[in-house]
């Protein structure tokens, strides 16, 4: 900062005391010290001081280390304070106010979800005030609403593109209406009386040839692990976060598998599976809240998974099941997703069949062998359809029975 020493900043000086100045009383040999900020940040607005230095005494006394630190708190306290008067200050009247609030309020859903999907939000939030933040919220009228969806279209805007920004600004107009600011109410009721197409769901769902066409491409890959993987994720109906986890931004000092500010959770784990390799212990991470109890695999049925899993386990049977022969750690969401693309490439497979898509060719399979709804919603991990989403053991009862069904087929 111009006009002030270094040894502000890093203590370089500790008799540096910037702002002091000396005091003669009655008696010229005691002297009062005092902070004072300079004539700039005064005729700035800064109203605190002059401050009183305790004690008094000379300027060359055994208190003039303490003395100087004190001034130098003082003066990076008031230049903190100048910076905060320099920013240009956000218009309240604004989308980007508001944007800026749902992020940073104490109360604020963004701060329930988890890190994931925190991240979604924080990109889709910089869009949404890349568009529309300098814009006050009194002028989003169901006319400009539709105009700026028009605009969109004409740019060729995917209609999942259109569909995602507008619940996004759905999302933060309910958000203003909740904090009681009325123009804010006004957009949310507006936007609630409106519609926004939806992309039609995916239709590829792999065969259970194909999938196992990508398994023993990875076994000749020397990829045991993720063979595996791909392979539990399928006869379970898996999302794969729930089999090869995710890294999520952590505390450092969180425990744990800990790399460069983030920390491995959501996969399986040894202490998942039982020193048998009969049952296999999972809680959903998408439906933790909503179905705080784990759902319990029977591996019984599924003796090459067994045979997998005995091959594999460590002899201290910890840590993460899943591993990446290339770092030692668990593999990530882009290193998961781009090997299974690789093993696609390398055998011929359709460029539509994602990693993506395991889930849904398992759900596929067992719904053409004669699977009711509810084994369905159950086998998939899903919270409706509604009557016995309570029951948890019912629950993984019927994804046994789903995954016996697929096991049985002719």
């Amino acid at each position: 900062m111009i006009g002030f020493k270094p040894a502000l900043w890093d203590g370089s000086d500790p008799l540096y005391a910037p702002g002091i100045k000396w005091n003669v009383g009655k008696n010229p040999a005691i002297q009062y010290p005092q902070w004072n900020p300079p004539a700039k940040y005064k005729k700035a607005g800064y109203a605190y001081g002059p401050v009183k230095l305790d004690p008094p005494g000379r300027k060359d006394d055994e208190h003039q280390p303490a003395r100087a630190l004190r001034c130098r708190e003082l003066t990076k306290e008031m230049l903190r304070w100048f910076e905060e008067q320099e920013k240009p200050k956000v218009d309240p009247s604004t989308w980007k106010y508001l944007i800026a609030r749902y992020q940073t309020d104490e109360f604020s859903p963004i701060h329930d979800v988890k890190a994931n999907s925190r991240a979604g939000y924080i990109e889709r939030l910089r869009l949404l005030e890349d568009v529309i933040g300098h814009t006050k919220i009194s002028t989003m009228t169901y006319e400009s609403i539709k105009k700026l969806q028009n605009a969109m279209k004409q740019k060729g805007r995917s209609v999942a593109y259109i569909h995602r920004f507008f619940s996004t600004l759905r999302m933060i107009a309910k958000y203003g209406k909740a904090l009681q600011i009325k123009p804010a109410r006004e957009v949310s009721e507006t936007l609630s009386a409106m519609k926004f197409q939806m992309s039609p769901a995916r239709q590829v769902a792999p065969t259970r040839e194909q999938v196992y066409t990508i398994i023993h491409a990875a076994d000749a890959s020397g990829l045991k692990a993720f063979a595996l993987g791909i392979m539990i994720q399928y006869e379970f109906a898996l999302r794969a976060v729930d089999v090869r986890g995710h890294w999520l931004q952590t505390d450092e000092q969180e425990g744990g598998i800990v790399l460069d500010g983030t920390r491995w959770q959501d996969g399986l784990t040894w202490d998942m599976i039982d020193n048998d390799l009969t049952r296999m212990e999972k809680l959903i991470s998408k439906t933790r809240k909503s179905l705080t109890e784990p759902y319990i695999f029977d591996l019984t049925g599924t003796p090459e998974i067994q045979a997998r899993l005995r091959e594999l386990r460590p002899k201290d049977a910890v840590g993460p099941v899943i591993i990446n022969p290339r770092s030692g750690l668990p593999y990530t969401v882009h290193a998961w997703g781009k090997t299974w693309s690789r093993l696609r490439n390398r055998t011929g497979l359709p460029s539509e069949i994602r990693m993506m898509d395991v889930r849904a060719g398992a759900v596929t399979e067992a719904k053409s062998l004669g699977a009711d709804p509810y084994m369905l919603r159950d086998a998939a991990q899903h919270k409706d359809v509604m009557t016995t989403s309570r029951y948890s053991q019912a629950r993984s009862d019927a994804a046994n029975n789903v995954v016996k069904l697929r096991q049985s087929r002719s």
